[in-house]
């Protein structure tokens, strides 16, 4: 189980609907045409950030950060 307070974790996480890779947002793979009028989806809008240092992420386990 991964917890929220976990520096590493890799995986999908359902909240903010991204892939997540040692804690960073992994970049969107949507085609440019997809991204001309802006984010195509929550991943573009997340990338490359630690997923911890987004308001609301996802808490398991009871552990606060």
């Amino acid at each position: 189980m991964r917890l929220s307070s976990d520096e590493v974790w890799n995986g999908f996480d359902y909240r903010f609907q991204v892939w997540v890779e040692n804690g960073v947002v992994l970049p969107c793979a949507h085609p440019a045409r997809m991204r001309e009028r802006g984010e195509c989806c929550p991943q573009a809008r997340y990338q490359g950030r630690r997923l911890r240092s987004v308001p609301g992420h996802e808490q398991r386990g009871g552990v606060a950060d």
